[in-house]
């Protein structure tokens, strides 16, 4: 039987990868073309240019990789959370805490988008955060639903940029670009869920994701 989410999901990430190599490859083009005008000149910044986009490239081609050498498959979060945060308990100085009232919670997603999205928005909280600041994951069963909050009492977004955030190539971060929380967006959007970002009171910045769960 066709998963329609999977599929619909796995077609519109190989038209955003075609839409955005082809645009590439005339952009790597003519700058190869006005760095011959320059004869040598401005050097520092043809190599920038040519370093970001086969940065983008590699960004596309992974999450291609990812698509299409993954089967769907039934996804345990609390499982994948458990070893995400444990990877980042190791090499950063965050205080992290899950809660939860469950040990196992079964979602219709592949592994690894799952482990992507997650990698991801606890990534993101690490980058925000300085050593002592806490990292909460909260995971609440709702009716045929988990809701899965990552909250940091980092530095925050502005009210401006948290409308924008998940906006391809929108980034306020120093040397991002655009493209995490975009692809965070879509993978739950496509798997029939809710992706929101918003303030952590008093301080910090929330992500919630909600996704259907398997009885």
């Amino acid at each position: 039987m066709r998963n329609t989410a999977a599929d619909d999901y796995a077609e519109q990430a190989a038209f955003f990868a075609h839409e955005i190599k082809n645009p590439l490859a005339v952009i790597k083009a003519n700058v190869q073309l006005i760095e011959l005008d320059n004869k040598g000149e401005n050097q520092k910044s043809f190599e920038a240019v040519y370093a970001g986009i086969e940065k983008i490239n590699r960004l596309i081609q992974e999450n291609m990789e990812i698509i299409k050498t993954s089967e769907r498959k039934r996804s345990d979060v609390v499982q994948i959370i458990n070893k995400i945060v444990d990877k980042y308990s190791v090499s950063s100085k965050r205080v992290f805490r899950i809660d939860t009232k469950t040990k196992k919670v079964l979602v219709d997603c592949r592994r690894e988008l799952i482990e992507s999205l997650f990698e991801n928005l606890i990534k993101n909280a690490v980058e925000a955060t300085e050593d002592g600041d806490l990292i909460l994951t909260e995971i609440k069963l709702l009716h045929k639903k988990v809701s899965i909050s990552v909250s940091d009492t980092g530095c925050g977004i502005s009210d401006k940029d948290i409308a924008r955030i998940g906006e391809l190539f929108y980034t306020t971060k120093k040397g991002g670009n655009g493209v995490g929380l975009f692809m965070c967006k879509r993978i739950v959007e496509q798997n029939g869920g809710k992706f929101k970002i918003t303030h952590n009171k008093p301080k910090g910045t929330k992500v919630i994701v909600e996704l259907n769960t398997i009885v």
